[in-house]
């Protein structure tokens, strides 16, 4: 993708076939521009092009103005914080066994370490809740491992959280599981349907790319089971059933052919993609490539009749909505998903339960609330941030990233991914899903 020209030293214009796109890196502003007025632009102002876009916004004025501090100072003006307010959903994580060993899990599996007891899963959601008190929601994903491996702790925890919620007044709990969707038993069914669960269930795509990192514990696929039991929650009335795809070495250049066959062969309509984390300190994807992929995976999903979300989506609400996508750490109610681990240890992180700045105890969480500010992240951490039309989507890379490639600088990977995303989403007609 080519680099986009800056039009008076705040506009990025982006070029195609002779016409152009104007945005505004801060306020997330854009316009087309035909390529008769491309030509009338680039004459002696003010001709009637300038005036055009004078009357949009689009002023030569202030060229001076440092990005960064423009784009703080509208988070403020917008009431936009990046210090979560509270704790509204718990990644319960009540293992770390699998019956797979999936050689790219951001989880260390089979370790050994206990699991989760019962007195811990208690006092957990006992804090979820009170956290909560008189709230419309609470959301509990259960994790591992695999965490059917501890069915026995999501029916504990469940019929619990009922209990809970009527103490607490919060009005509806929202339950999902991550499952590798190997194994499946009548009973566990029965009872994700009784609580109308939101199973995601995690495929990398056919048998042949699918068996490259995802294999049983004994070195055998586990395709064909998994499709039998996709098929099960499927078939189960009342449940909302999903796939967890992630980008690996195995899929790259065939997403969208991955989709396809997730959506027609396999039958599940609602795909999310997961977001590449750094492993060995940087990212293992090329982030235009896969910007590309995401798009075309998109298109290939809307195209059956599927949806697919992924970090590609935050370009398209920022546009559509002119508000700053930046704090990905956090829901819209400033409320934040944590990770409930065993040893009544909380990760303020939700896929990073290790980073020692993450960890709290529940004790420290309910005496400091303020600690809730340790997962987000600073905007615009380097100048070169400044420079990036971006600025107001990715706004550098998040605590969690900074945590796995060892500092501020982000990898130039993450980058390529976003100011692809964002030039993928300026020329993009489509709206957001």
């Amino acid at each position: 993708m080519a680099v986009p020209r800056m039009l008076w030293g705040k506009y990025f214009q982006y070029e195609r076939g002779g016409e152009a796109v104007l945005l505004d890196p801060v306020g997330l502003d854009s316009v087309f521009i035909d390529s008769g007025e491309v030509h009338d632009l680039a004459g002696v102002p003010p001709t009637a092009t300038h005036e055009a876009l004078a009357g949009l916004g689009f002023t030569p004025d202030d060229s001076s103005v440092d990005r960064r501090e423009a784009l703080n100072h509208r988070l403020h003006h917008l009431g936009l914080d990046a210090a979560p307010r509270r704790i509204s959903g718990l990644r319960v994580v009540l293992t770390d066994r699998c019956n797979m060993a999936c050689t790219y899990c951001f989880v260390d599996t089979n370790s050994g370490k206990p699991d989760m007891t019962k007195e811990e899963l208690t006092e957990g959601l006992e804090f979820l809740f009170e956290q909560n008190a008189g709230q419309d929601e609470v959301s509990i994903q259960w994790f591992g491992g695999e965490p059917t491996i501890r069915f026995d702790l999501m029916c504990y925890g469940d019929q619990l959280a009922d209990v809970l919620a009527d103490r607490y007044d919060v009005r509806r709990v929202r339950r999902t599981v991550v499952t590798n969707g190997a194994r499946l038993t009548d009973e566990a069914l029965d009872h994700f349907v009784a609580y109308e669960y939101g199973v995601g269930i995690s495929i990398d795509g056919p048998p042949g790319i699918n068996s490259a990192n995802r294999l049983l514990l004994g070195g055998q696929p586990a395709d064909d089971r998994i499709r039998r039991n996709v098929a099960r929650y499927i078939d189960a009335s009342g449940l909302h059933v999903g796939c967890n795809l992630t980008p690996t070495a195995a899929n790259i250049g065939r997403l969208a052919e991955t989709v396809r066959w997730i959506i027609d062969d396999l039958g599940l309509k609602f795909i999310y993609v997961n977001t590449p984390i750094p492993t060995a300190g940087r990212w293992r994807v090329d982030g235009a490539d896969l910007a590309r992929e995401l798009y075309a995976a998109r298109a290939a999903a809307l195209g059956r009749g599927g949806m697919l979300f992924s970090v590609l989506d935050r370009a398209f609400q920022a546009l559509d909505t002119r508000r700053p996508m930046l704090f990905d750490h956090m829901q819209g109610d400033r409320s934040l998903n944590a990770a409930l681990l065993p040893g009544n240890r909380v990760s303020l992180c939700d896929i990073n339960f290790t980073e020692p700045s993450f960890l709290h105890t529940l004790d420290e969480l309910r005496a400091e609330p303020h600690l809730l500010a340790g997962v987000a992240k600073k905007v615009a951490p380097i100048p070169e941030c400044g420079d990036c039309p971006a600025l107001a989507i990715c706004g550098g890379p998040s605590r969690n990233e900074q945590a796995l490639v060892g500092g501020g600088r982000p990898d130039p990977e993450m980058c390529a991914f976003y100011t692809s995303t964002v030039e993928i989403a300026v020329w993009d007609n489509t709206g957001v899903q």
